[in-house]
């Protein structure tokens, strides 16, 4: 279950950038009531005979689940995933001329705001530590314990900011199964969430020995 809808008119979001385009959705920096947010725009679909009837078809539904968990367990608030602000559905495109592109869309496409975090940066060799690398380990497991199986771990949901007030990020819960807390997990799903931290823990190993590595040949070649 899900939270109301937010209520949002076209003429209280301004669009400002376009910052991400793949096949589900559209993601774009806006500004609503002067406040800059991340608006993603997804592609919604009818559900077909061949669908999981227990699964949740709509990206955006399991990005909005997930993200009302985790804030809900104080995750957003301590700023290791973006702050959620709500959803909504667009049901009229002739008012968001922004959208045109989902114009022949077989549903209306509905869209999720959260936070927009300035100089965002994907982690890679260039800003990697130790330190980020295990914090964001830790953090996954906060959210599989939360029952949240990400479903999709890569380096392109796996943010850095540097600064003053350094943050690590996990993001992109589209294609997240979010359990019910009340319930036990499944043989077959516990092996999913073990398999997760499995990914998890040999992506750190493979950056910390990958930038030890680096280390020692440039302390090499001094």
């Amino acid at each position: 279950m899900v939270s109301a809808e937010l209520e949002l008119a076209p003429s209280e979001v301004t669009f400002l950038e376009t910052l991400k385009e793949v096949e589900s959705s559209m993601i774009f920096k806006v500004a609503v009531h002067g406040m800059d947010c991340v608006m993603k725009v997804f592609h919604e679909r009818p559900r077909e005979e061949w669908d999981d009837p227990d699964a949740e078809i709509s990206m955006c539904i399991r990005e909005v689940t997930s993200y009302e968990r985790l804030k809900a367990k104080g995750l957003c608030a301590r700023g290791v995933v973006p702050d959620y602000y709500g959803y909504l559905t667009i049901a009229d495109l002739t008012l968001w001329p922004d959208l045109h592109m989902f114009t022949n869309d077989a549903l209306p496409p509905k869209a999720i705001l959260i936070e927009y975090v300035p100089d965002m940066k994907q982690l890679d060799l260039t800003n990697y530590t130790k330190a980020r690398a295990e914090k964001l380990r830790d953090v996954l497991f906060e959210i599989n314990a939360a029952k949240i199986l990400h479903s999709d771990i890569a380096p392109r949901n796996i943010m850095v900011c540097g600064g003053e007030q350094e943050r690590v990020l996990w993001i992109d819960f589209d294609m997240a199964m979010v359990f019910p807390e009340d319930r036990p997990l499944t043989e077959e799903q516990q092996e999913w969430f073990d398999d997760e931290a499995a990914v998890m823990n040999e992506f750190v190993d493979w950056l910390v020995c990958l930038g030890t590595n680096l280390l020692l040949m440039s302390l090499t070649f001094l």
